[in-house]
């Protein structure tokens, strides 16, 4: 059971069972005070509300009752293999981590052992190298919110990458978080550590079968990038139509470092996900783009923040959501510049197409800019499928349903092509065929058998 202090009587046990499990596997030390700092904060915080919290305005969760759902307990081997296939139909070659607590297993890691890359879960990274992980976790504050502080309460099993100093990871990771079981919760975890002039490619992958188990996702991503660091990054949310799933993806950049992320929404019932990159050191640079397709009653709610601590740093992000039948699409986003970060170039963009009347899309974009010298801006579009390019298809032969067929699978393309990897890309691309053709991709298919 879990419940929050907003939601519970006073002497409520709020999942205490399942903290005292997580502690006691932790011992004492720095991660089980800070489970436990997690735990408080969490007990005394209210849940998100639509009528108090701005940030909250256009989500409401005011339905979601975590003291219903339960800690995973088993994975499901139908949906290991079927996360196993997915990773040989876009990186065959990729390294793959399966986080389906209470298991995590590791497929084809030898090459990037060998050139001294770790990659382990969190759970055994804590005890082996506590140092860095104590480094990263830092990079988030335990009582940010309430969402925050019950993963830093309660995450088990996860993933951990360290790549060292001027190492390239010779092969990408694949890291599959997958959770089954009717009011299964799970807390996704990924951290990632590049010494400085090192590199990596990572995919996190998201996703449970295509029924309508109720599950709850509280997942966090952090990634803390050293000084001439690069990173490729896709997140692929493919959560069944049952699931809520908030998430956190925080990516930190040092001098020089660069990040190129991808993120493909498609699942869940209800999604609030922030996007971040915080550009810490000279010359930092970030291009985030990203995909999302809703349908029946889909809530996908997407939040970024491009904030710019240092001088000369850049930043890109493109989001083109499509929305059909009684879906929404919400998005704010934040360009944040600081006063010691001139000759920032920025830019934030939001495109939405409403493929039915009763489907809405919210956008929001915002700048802050407390320096003098910087280029920043930003962009938001939303409407229906353009008239004239259905007429001009149509007049040269092609049937109507076609024909929009076309027109969406066009609006998405150009982000599509900054997806930066190629079977990656072909994955999505066929995923988008199917969800424009009618065939919803909330959860995987052949999952489900």
């Amino acid at each position: 059971m879990i419940t929050p202090a907003s939601a519970a009587a006073p002497d409520a046990p709020a999942f205490a069972a399942a903290v005292e499990e997580r502690l006691g596997a932790t011992r004492e030390g720095w991660l089980a005070d800070r489970r436990r700092a997690a735990w408080d904060a969490f007990s005394t915080m209210p849940m998100p509300s639509s009528q108090r919290d701005e940030d909250w305005r256009r989500t409401d969760v005011s339905k979601l009752r975590l003291e219903d759902f339960h800690s995973a307990d088993a994975s499901d081997e139908t949906l290991v293999n079927a996360s196993r296939d997915r990773r040989d139909r876009a990186i065959p070659d990729a390294a793959l981590l399966i986080d389906a607590p209470p298991v995590t297993r590791i497929d084809q890691s030898d090459a990037l052992t060998a050139a001294g890359v770790v990659l382990t879960s969190l759970d055994e990274a804590a005890t082996l190298h506590g140092d860095l992980v104590e480094r990263a976790l830092g990079r988030v504050g335990v009582g940010e919110s309430s969402f925050v502080a019950l993963w830093n309460a309660l995450w088990a099993g996860g993933a951990f990458i360290y790549v060292p100093r001027s190492v390239e990871a010779s092969v990408p990771v694949w890291v599959a978080h997958s959770v089954a079981g009717d009011h299964a919760a799970t807390f996704p975890a990924t951290v990632v550590v590049l010494e400085d002039n090192a590199s990596l490619t990572l995919v996190d992958d998201y996703l449970s079968a295509d029924n309508d188990d109720q599950l709850f996702s509280d997942a966090i991503t952090i990634v803390v990038a050293g000084r001439g660091a690069r990173l490729d990054h896709c997140i692929l949310q493919q959560w069944g139509a049952g699931a809520w799933h908030v998430a956190l993806h925080r990516t930190l950049l040092e001098q020089d470092a660069r990040l190129r992320m991808f993120g493909a929404t498609l699942g869940s019932r209800l999604q609030k996900s922030y996007w971040q990159v915080l550009l810490e050191g000279r010359g930092a640079e970030a291009n985030i783009a990203g995909v999302a397709f809703g349908d029946k009653a889909q809530h996908l709610d997407h939040q970024s923040l491009q904030a710019h601590r240092a001088p000369e740093t850049t930043s890109r992000f493109a989001l083109k959501a499509a929305v059909r039948d009684r879906a929404r699409s919400v998005y704010s986003g934040l360009i944040d510049v600081d006063r010691e970060a001139p000759k920032t170039d920025a830019y934030v963009q939001n495109r939405n197409l409403i493929l039915s009347h009763e489907a809405t899309a919210d956008s929001i974009p915002r700048l802050e800019i407390r320096a003098n010298d910087v280029r920043c801006g930003h962009g938001a579009t939303a409407g229906h499928i353009d008239d004239e390019q259905r007429f001009y298809l149509m007049a040269r032969g092609v049937p109507l349903e076609e024909a929009d067929k076309l027109i969406v699978r066009g609006f998405m393309d150009d982000v599509l092509g900054r997806v930066p990897l190629s079977g990656v890309r072909e994955l999505l691309g066929e995923l988008l065929d199917a969800e424009i053709a009618g065939h919803t991709q909330a959860g995987l298919a052949e999952a489900s058998a």
